[in-house]
């Protein structure tokens, strides 16, 4: 991804949460843009905002545009919440599929295959054990955790 993209998705994230009355907390600057690798962010991607990631806890707002959805991965150290905020999330978990509304929330095992959407868009509280980028796998190995950012400014 481009850096003129980053920063462009970087503000529509931090719109997103401003108009949902949520203050990301943080510079802008450090809003994840999660395009893992895949360079279609609107299909397959995240906003990323790190709330705090402490020893036994961690806690994220992460953003779905319309349409979008975070690849399929696990976790083998990693427990996880999901508390919707805003929109309709819909998770599969295994061989579940979830439907998540605002106030909605549902625990995701350690090990557990799961990837998570909104047709219309969304912001979830992700609430966790610690987080480590390393202990995510995905299913597609041509997704990359951690891309790199291409200079273009």
């Amino acid at each position: 991804m481009k850096r003129s993209e980053v920063r462009f998705r970087q503000q529509e994230i931090e719109q997103i949460l401003r108009d949902a009355d949520i203050d990301p907390g943080i510079p802008t600057s450090q809003i994840e843009v999660a395009d893992f690798g895949l360079e279609h962010f609107e299909a397959e991607g995240l906003g990323i905002v790190l709330r705090v990631n402490e020893p036994e806890y961690c806690s994220k707002w992460l953003t779905l545009l319309p349409g979008q959805w975070c690849p399929w991965h696990h976790h083998k150290v990693k427990k996880e919440t999901f508390l919707v905020f805003k929109g309709e999330v819909e998770l599969l978990c295994e061989a579940q599929t979830i439907t998540l509304c605002p106030g909605d929330h549902y625990t995701i095992p350690v090990g557990a295959d799961h990837t998570f959407g909104s047709k219309l868009g969304a912001i979830v509280e992700e609430v966790s054990t610690h987080d480590e980028n390393s202990d995510s796998y995905f299913r597609n190995t041509a997704v990359i955790r951690d891309p790199v950012v291409d200079e273009d400014e």
